[in-house]
């Protein structure tokens, strides 16, 4: 019942913001668009992603940042494991990898819950190393 329930929370939230639920779905898109793709990796039983999803994920300048540069992704760590490779397992959540498409080798890493300001400025570094790989 549990896991119905946060699945439900996690589609509703994808949905909301634009979010894809499937990592090769989300890849083909990423690479197809040349963005780079982030995976946004949370837990049922967390607290503190929920905190990130309300409290970062969906501040309006984030979730612009997100929707104009990047491929976003959400999956449940444990309930969809499988079903992204097994090198991204975070042994921490919330967990954030950006993927560069191509290679799907990872940017950068941010752990744990992160203020709004702070992942703004995360996302903005990401875009900036993805432009200077991409020359």
């Amino acid at each position: 019942m549990v896991f119905t329930l946060f699945s439900a929370q996690i589609d509703e939230f994808a949905t909301n913001m634009g979010y894809l639920r499937d990592y090769d779905q989300a890849l083909k898109v990423a690479q197809k668009e040349n963005k780079p793709l982030m995976l946004v990796m949370v837990g049922d039983y967390c607290p503190w992603c929920r905190k990130f999803e309300r409290k970062t994920l969906q501040r309006e300048a984030v979730a612009l940042n997100v929707n104009e540069n990047f491929i976003a992704l959400i999956v449940d760590r444990n309930h969809d494991k499988g079903k992204y490779p097994e090198g991204l397992y975070a042994k921490r959540i919330p967990t954030v990898y950006f993927i560069e498409p191509k290679t799907q080798s990872t940017i950068f890493e941010s752990l744990g819950y992160v203020k709004k300001d702070e992942f703004q400025e995360t996302l903005n570094e990401v875009m900036t190393e993805f432009k200077s790989e991409k020359k």
